[in-house]
Order: C-alpha cells, then structure tokens, then sequence
C-alpha cells in the first residue's frame, strides 16, 4: 500500500507494520560459551535429573531419623566424595553441603544442634525423617522443559542448561543490519570537520542498538545527499536480513530516501507517524528485505528504534514478545507539556525512592537533536498531545535499562 504525504500514522499501527509478515530467520547449533543473550529456537528439556543423587543441604551428621541421641561416628561423606558404606543403626556420618547422603540414613542434622566426641555425635535436637535432604530430582527431571522457543538467555538460564547437561543449544540466527548514514554533513571521526560539518554519530549509536537487541551491525560507508550514491548504497545494503538509514526521510529539497526507495522498487507502507521526536519514519521492503527511513535527528532515531526497529528484529529473532520494553507507571519528579498535536516520548531517569515507588525525572534538554536528552536517560515517558502532567501525577514509561535506586 503507498501512503501519501498527508498520512499520519498512530504508534500502534506503525509498529503493527513494524512487525508485519516477518519470521524468525534460520537457526544454528552454538555452545554454552557463545549462547548468552541469544534467542532459543527449539525447546530444550532436561538430560539429567537434578540432583542426580539424594544430597545434604548442610554441613552436619547423615543420621537415622529417631535412632537415639548418641550415635557413632563411622564415617565422612564429602562433596565429590561419598561414604563407601551404609549408615546402621546407632550409626552416623559427618556429612558435607552438598554430599552424598549414605545409604541407610534418612536425615540430616545441622552440625549446630549437635556436640562431638571423638567418634561419637550427640544429637541434641531430634530430626525429623528426610530434614535438610535435597531429594532426586528436586531441580529438574530428565525430559523437563526447561526453554521454549522465542525466550532469551540470560545467566540464570545459561546455569540451568548447564545443569541441564546440554552444552550446546539451538538459537536463532543473529540477523545483519545494514546501516546507512546519509548526509553531506557527515563526516567520520578521524575526518576534519568544516564549516556546516557534523560528526557522523548516528550509525554508531544505531550498531549499538543493533547489537543490544540481538543483530549484527554492519556500518555502510556514509552517503551524501546524491541519488545515485543512495541508490547503489541501498542496493547493496539489500542484501542484509534488514536495512536502516539514517537521515533523507523528510520533505527538503535534498530529502531522496523515498524517492530512492521507489526508483528500487519498494512501496512505503509508512512514513509518517504521529510522535514526537521521529515523526518521519520509512518502512518499506527492497525486494524481500525490510527497510526502516529513520530521521537525522539523532534523538529521533534513538527513539524510533526502540519503537520499531528493535522489535522487527526481536521478531526475526523469533522472539516471544517482540514489543520487550517494560510499561511502568510512575510518578513525575517534575512537570512536562506536550504542547504539539502528536505523542511525545520524553526521555527521564525512571528509578526506585526510598517508599519503593518508581519516580520519573525528565531530562533536562528534550530537542531532537540534543543527544544529551538520550544519554543517561533509562525511559520514555509517554505524554499524549495536548497534555500538560504537573509534578507528582502518575504516567506511563517505557523503560529501556536498567533501574537503580535514587
């Protein structure tokens, strides 16, 4: 569908194009050493039970549950190394975290609620049958599902497949993105900026980003503000899992992104969204590739990346929920406004007060091309338009890292 110039897109439905008729890509085996953060793509169960072995959750005595209080030392079981032998009755073993419990006993006491003599134990608090006893299984049972396709793993999981006896697991594979700044403007860090020059920053953020979500940047060398230089640029760029540009998406005269995308055959299915910053934004296809037009601005890309880039490539990942970022409601440090006719997504340090409630300081500058409204800042706050928020009221945020305390 090709969308006139006068089309303004809600954020919902822009990100349900977002995502439309993308699947997840191939999949490839990796090793536990290389699998953090990537996407499952087939469930994972259990080799192993765990434990594998009935073991001692203390340091103590193995002992017989209601055999007496004086019992006689036979023995140590140690993690790593088992008793070689039964416990009988009238009998006990020093036992270890972790150990083995010996055939033959059925609890075990803390060495706290006991007082040794040479080879003899008194046991002064009676135990209970199965007390302080990590039991066959507890953990996991072989055949367990312990991770279904589209989670991702994180540390935990990457111990629980470990513990899992699966030392290589099947992971969707990372998707490459092209990236291409566009701009007579740009220059690269080691260039010497001129007059009416700026530092190329954009596609360093936007492979960070990539990165972050779970691709493969690929950083395309920078093209100016020339037809054909943008041509050849995207055509080769076409060749990745997913194409963003930076910069050319707007109505100036040297604004070719759209036209471009044209001359190669690709049909806008967005281009204007109603937000603020990133009201200019090109979703296309170039042949089977998804594109994404983002703003020059650099805060305006920052912010319709996570709005629409990142779960496109969430959802080629195969991701359960492409849309990840976590909505919280918290409470305003400090008033904003949202004068203009469209949504605004304000840049705030959403962290934790003393009371537990979650606060929301906006960042001091907000233009779109002030960089230092991105950096530091862990949240969007959603204003909608027209809408003035005093200090103290509840909004909603969009939290995209981590939250510390205040």
């Amino acid at each position: 569908m090709a969308l006139s110039g006068d089309v303004l897109l809600s954020v919902e439905a822009a990100q349900a194009l977002a995502i439309d008729g993308l699947q997840r890509l191939g999949s490839e085996r990796v090793g536990l050493a290389d699998a953090l953060d990537r996407v499952i793509a087939a469930e994972v169960t259990s080799a192993v039970d765990a434990p594998a072995w009935p073991n001692s959750a203390m340091d103590g005595y193995a002992v017989r549950a209601g055999d007496g209080t004086r019992l006689h030392l036979v023995g140590e079981s140690a993690a790593g190394a088992p008793l070689a032998r039964s416990i009988g009755p009238g009998e006990a073993a020093a036992i270890m975290t972790g150990a083995v419990v010996p055939d033959g006993a059925d609890a075990v006491v803390m060495v706290e609620d006991t007082e040794r003599d040479g080879d003899w134990v008194t046991i002064r608090v009676a135990p209970r049958v199965g007390q302080h006893i990590r039991q066959v299984g507890e953990d996991l049972r072989t055949g367990q599902v312990i991770a279904v396709a589209g989670s991702t793993i994180g540390p935990a999981e990457l111990g629980l497949l470990a513990a899992a006896r699966r030392g290589a697991v099947t992971v969707a594979r990372r998707p490459i993105v092209a990236i291409v700044s566009t701009g007579d403007e740009l220059r690269e860090l080691d260039e010497p900026l001129g007059p009416g020059d700026i530092a190329d920053s954009n596609s360093l953020m936007l492979a960070a980003l990539v990165q972050r979500a779970g691709g493969v940047p690929l950083r395309l060398p920078l093209v100016g503000d020339d037809r054909d230089a943008l041509r050849a640029a995207l055509s080769e760029a076409a060749s990745a899992d997913l194409v963003v540009s930076t910069g050319g998406v707007s109505v100036g005269a040297h604004d070719h992104v759209k036209e471009v995308v044209a001359s190669l055959g690709g049909v806008l299915t967005a281009w204007r969204v109603d937000m603020k910053p990133g009201k200019p934004v090109a979703f296309a296809r170039l042949g089977q590739t998804p594109f994404f037009g983002l703003p020059g601005n650099p805060v305006s890309s920052f912010v319709a990346f996570w709005l629409f880039v990142r779960p496109a490539l969430r959802a080629l990942l195969g991701a359960r929920q492409p849309f990840d970022l976590p909505k919280v409601q918290v409470r305003l440090l400090q008033g904003i406004r949202s004068p203009v006719e469209r949504r605004h997504y304000v840049r705030a340090t959403v962290a934790v007060d003393a009371a537990g409630s979650l606060t929301a300081l906006p960042m001091s500058r907000q233009g779109s091309h002030q960089l230092t409204s991105a950096a530091g800042a862990n949240a969007l706050v959603v204003v909608p338009a027209h809408t003035e928020l005093v200090s103290g009221g509840l909004v909603d945020a969009l939290v995209f890292a981590p939250i510390s305390a205040t």
